[in-house]
């Protein structure tokens, strides 16, 4: 038996490139990120990533990533970038000297990145001191054609045999260079993806994360986006969000005891509204450096005047450079990253506690010192493990610290002022008494009165001007519980939602079970096709409802609930020009915002974004049969201390029949579109909450359309 024995070794499908590629990196910014990691990894100062003719789509569309790195020698390419996994990164883990940058890349699949954002590669690269480009051509157009064709064959037969991955041809060659220049340039063609402005702002903001902010770096690292398409993008230089004055802000870092080799790390401890820096041995995960800046009211305006982030929670980054870029972008902030956890804890006690829009922060780690913490391979995530989860809990634990200083700090001011207030009552009182009093002896003592009189005046003054700030500070608070109660009271309606869920569940799950049990009965019977098609169809209807209402629950189940200021135009251009940018351009609407420009208001942002999206998706269905111009416009100004918003299209408008029930639950016109009855339902308990109204009018675009009042009333 032992001579029958044989080797077999592993082959790679002509697919691998796919689920290296396209596959396995989710997100085209992600793909960016990967790429330009390998010019950081490679020495370099400079990199520049330039999109040609991206807008629309043509032969000569391309992005060209080009860096002044030590570049690659012809047997760097056949031993390192034709290698998949190669472990020339792990085996040296620092770049060449005088920078002995800690690599950024150990996975060796990182150039694959290549397949997310175009089907053609040209890799162009050289050491210097040299005189030739060594040249490079990948086209995955080859590969995908390869892959195509073997579904045809039979593996059985020996006349059609497949090509392995490592059998794919790849052209080389060289050309002339100057001898003084060094580095590398990727040249990506056939792309996959238009890149609009936004799409390129997107690029700009995640790629002005991958070096820590406020990081000194000895050998710099430029990034520069070269777009020419958009007058914003020539030739600029990506930069780190600059850090506005926080509220409150710490550096918790380690010391190594030198006798034992032990390290210690810092946390916070809250006590009595105090927030003292103590420390302990380090956990299971290793010592690590934690930055975290808190922003109440006032700093969130001061930092919104610097950067275009609203806050953005907290990174992790390793050896200084962003360790997981997170960089899948989602027009949903319920569907974005939150790598800690930040918003989704927030949920059991949102009154109290912080989200990601109040706190910036990042937490730095070493290869050496934190082995445990790994990228997952998607670089969208970090491996699962108990030390993740550890320092998990240790970054949640020291935001609970100065959620507990605040409260705090909340209450003390309550009582303070509520004591102020009594205690300006009373001396307001016995000095009222001391008037009346010298007031019945002013025929006696003219001019001791006079003087008694100044006096008293002058201490009345003082009075009223502690019991304004009081009463005011007192008014803030019970204005704040007053808006913080109406959210509750709105979010309490969910438990009679809860009930009806129920109801409907119960309902549509007996209705699909009666319809799938008779479609099971009809087997072949063409004669019962109808019949079938219709209880096919009550299913997905059935279905669809569930869906819906599932998503409702799910809505509010990571909404978050926080007040804050924030301008309109702002926020409705974002909604208008980024989340539903893709919709209107595949729908061919156009759309007209009118706001002013300094236009603020005091609202939950993710509860407006969620109105005029209801609005929008509104709109969409009801202009689905225009064979003209799709319109839609909002309009939004102040009126005597409210916000009033005209939301208008000319889609084919509202019957009188239908308006007075399409603010009812569940109760649709366009069920044959996905409509559940969910969203004008939703924007008036909302508003209502808030004591706001949502109403129609006469539509702005007659002899057709339809327009939405909605009044919100303004605190300033």
């Amino acid at each position: 038996m032992k001579d029958n024995k044989e080797i077999l070794h592993f082959k790679f499908d002509v697919s691998t490139f796919r689920l290296l590629g396209r596959e396995l990196i989710t997100d085209r910014i992600t793909a960016l990120f990967e790429l330009v990691k390998n010019c950081y990894d490679a020495n370099a100062d400079n990199v520049t990533i330039t999109f040609e003719n991206v807008n629309p789509l043509s032969a000569n569309s391309r992005i060209i990533i080009e860096d002044d790195g030590l570049g690659m020698t012809e047997k760097d390419i056949r031993n390192k970038w034709m290698v998949i996994g190669t472990s020339s990164k792990r085996r040296g883990k620092t770049s060449p000297a005088p920078y002995n940058r800690v690599v950024a890349g150990k996975k060796g699949v990182g150039r694959f990145a290549v397949d997310k954002l175009g089907a053609k590669l040209i890799l162009k690269t050289k050491k210097k001191f040299t005189n030739q480009w060594q040249c490079l051509e990948t086209d995955w157009g080859l590969y995908s054609a390869e892959e195509n064709r073997q579904l045809a064959i039979d593996f059985d037969n020996l006349n059609q045999q497949p090509r392995w991955f490592t059998e794919m041809d790849n052209v080389s060659w060289t050309e002339d260079g100057r001898v003084d220049t060094q580095g590398t340039r990727l040249e990506i063609s056939c792309l996959n993806d238009v890149w609009t402005d936004t799409d390129i702002r997107r690029a700009y903001k995640e790629l002005s994360k991958i070096v820590r902010p406020a990081k000194t770096i000895r050998y710099p690292f430029n990034i520069i986006i070269n777009a020419p398409q958009y007058d914003e993008f020539v030739n600029r230089k990506v930069e780190s969000a600059s850090l506005a004055k926080a509220t409150m802000s710490f550096v918790l870092t380690y010391r190594k005891d030198e006798a034992t080799g032990e390290y210690y790390q810092q946390y916070l401890d809250e006590q009595k509204g105090e927030l003292l820096v103590k420390e302990k041995p380090a956990l299971n995960f290793g010592p690590i450096v934690f930055s975290l800046y808190y922003y109440d009211k006032e700093g969130k305006k001061n930092f919104n005047k610097e950067s275009a982030d609203r806050i953005d929670g907290i990174k992790i980054y390793r050896d200084g450079i962003i360790a997981t870029p997170f960089a899948e972008y989602k027009s949903s902030r319920d569907e974005q990253k939150d790598l800690f956890g930040i918003d989704k804890r927030r949920w059991s006690g949102f009154f109290e506690k912080l989200s990601t829009r109040d706190i910036l922060g990042w937490v730095d780690i070493t290869e050496e010192l934190n082995p445990q913490i790994q990228d997952s391979t998607n670089r969208q995530d970090f491996v699962d493990n108990q030390e993740w989860a550890d320092l998990q809990q240790f970054v949640i634990g020291q935001i609970h610290q100065i959620e507990l200083a605040l409260k705090h700090k909340k209450e003390t001011t309550k009582e303070e002022n509520q004591k102020k207030l009594k205690e300006s009552e009373s001396e307001f009182d016995d000095l009222q008494k001391r008037i009346k009093a010298v007031k019945a002896s002013a025929q006696l003592l003219d001019p001791e009165v006079e003087v008694a009189l100044d006096e008293i005046a002058g201490k009345i003054q003082g009075v009223k001007g502690v019991l304004s700030t009081a009463s005011d500070e007192y008014a803030r608070l019970n204005a704040e519980h007053e808006q913080q109660r109406n959210l509750m009271f709105s979010l309490v309606s969910l438990q009679t939602y809860a009930g009806m869920l129920s109801h409907i569940a119960l309902t549509s799950i007996g209705t699909i079970k009666r319809s799938a049990e008779f479609v099971s009965k009809l087997g072949d019977d063409n004669s019962k096709k109808a019949l079938c098609i219709k209880h096919a169809t009550r299913v997905f209807n059935e279905m669809n409802t569930l869906t819906k209402a599932m998503e409702f629950m799910l809505s509010y189940a990571h909404d978050d609930s926080e007040f804050e200021e924030f301008n309109i135009k702002q926020i409705a251009s974002e909604v208008f020009e980024e989340n539903y940018a893709e919709l209107f351009e595949q729908s061919h609407i156009k759309t007209e915002l009118v706001c002013d420009d300094d236009l603020v208001i005091n609202y939950n942002v993710k509860a407006f974004q969620d109105m005029m999206g209801n609005l929008i998706s509104n709109s969409q269905k009801a202009m689905r049969n225009n064979s003209g111009d799709k319109l839609i416009k909002c309009t939004i100004s102040r009126e005597n201390n409210q916000l009033i918003m005209l939301f208008s299209d000319n889609g084919e408008g509202i019957s009188a029949e239908h308006a007075d029930r399409i603010f009812d639950v569940f109760y649709t016109t366009t069920a044959d579109l996905g409509g559940a009855g969910l969203g004008l339902y939703i924007i008036r308990k909302r508003l209502e909450s808030i004591h706001g109204t949502i109403e129609t009018i006469t539509p702005e675009f007659l002899p057709k359309g339809a327009t939405f009042k909605i009044t919100i009333p303004l605190t300033n």
